[in-house]
């Protein structure tokens, strides 16, 4: 019988393009791995990726970073055992108690999640016994805008203990963020997360790890940071979703700037202010504009850029 080589190419490459539509793939992940804790990529204050590509930062200046032995407990993805090359990213100088500042204070990952859809996003976290026992994880789908606008996407609580050595690493299964409901997230170059300490529920101060301790800040150290996507857009879904909003005329000459749908948008200046807020509009009026350049976001996560001329 002969076989048609073909007909079996047709459908070899059939099932690997279908396969890369569902399959997650890993848009960047933190390791936070180096010869020492002197020398891991991008050093304390904006550690590089391990995997992918993305940015890190502290997200309270305040804050004091270093590179002390990552997660080696079950469970974890760390494939490293001992330090050097295992480590994690070790952050203190938290607010004091009294002091406020709640979701004032974390670590911050920035990426793009161009061509990419349905984002998870994942970390594992070591708690001292002084420090905060509760955690928010946030997002914005625009980290460039002047003041960008964090969701609340979870928050990571629970009843201080009594006993224990303290020092408690929680996995990315107690540590994950499924956000792939959110669109918004959905093919955006400036998708970033943050993990940020907060008052715990219930109270209007923070509350330390153990309940036998005094909450004073502590420490607070991660690892295997890692954010994923569910769905790698196809060709066709890439270029749709990069080109569904659609600004005209642009640039304007001061008049009526329409869209090719109707969206719920704000529009900002260079320097972040808000400059106008409308709910379910296909066109805006930039009669009252000043010369320059505007940022059109709207509520589904797109920006365009505006030129007034």
């Amino acid at each position: 019988m002969k076989t048609n080589y073909n007909a079996l190419k047709v459908v070899a490459v059939a099932l690997l393009f279908s396969y890369n539509a569902w399959s997650q793939a890993t848009i960047a992940q933190w390791n936070f791995n180096g010869p020492a804790n002197t020398e891991v990529s991008g050093g304390v204050s904006a550690p590089n990726p391990s995997v992918g590509t993305g940015t890190a930062a502290l997200v309270n200046l305040s804050l004091a970073a270093s590179f002390a032995s990552g997660n080696t407990t079950a469970g974890t993805l760390e494939t490293e055992t001992t330090s050097p090359p295992n480590y994690g990213w070790n952050t203190t100088g938290y607010p004091a108690l009294g002091a406020g500042g709640s979701k004032g204070s974390g670590v911050q990952f920035n990426v793009s999640t161009v061509g990419q859809a349905g984002i998870v996003f994942k970390f594992e976290q070591r708690l001292s016994n002084t420090s905060a026992n509760t955690y928010v994880a946030q997002y914005t789908t625009d980290r460039t805008a002047g003041t960008p606008e964090w969701v609340d996407a979870a928050t990571f609580t629970f009843t201080p203990a009594a006993t224990g050595t303290g020092d408690t690493w929680y996995n990315t299964e107690a540590r994950t963020v499924d956000v792939s409901t959110v669109t918004a997230l959905d093919n955006n170059p400036n998708v970033a997360f943050r993990v940020v300490s907060a008052f715990a529920p219930g109270t209007g101060d923070y509350l330390a790890s153990r309940s036998t301790s005094t909450y004073a800040g502590g420490t607070v150290r991660y690892d295997m940071v890692t954010v994923t996507s569910n769905t790698t857009l196809g060709t066709t879904q890439f270029e749709n979703a990069k080109n569904s909003f659609k600004v005209y005329p642009n640039p304007s000459s001061r008049e009526v700037v329409r869209f090719n749908q109707a969206q719920d948008v704000k529009v900002y200046d260079t320097l972040g202010k808000l400059i106008l807020s409308a709910k379910n509009t296909s066109a805006i009026d930039t009669r009252s504009f000043n010369t320059g350049i505007y940022f059109i976001k709207t509520a589904t996560g797109m920006t365009k850029k505006l030129i007034v001329k």
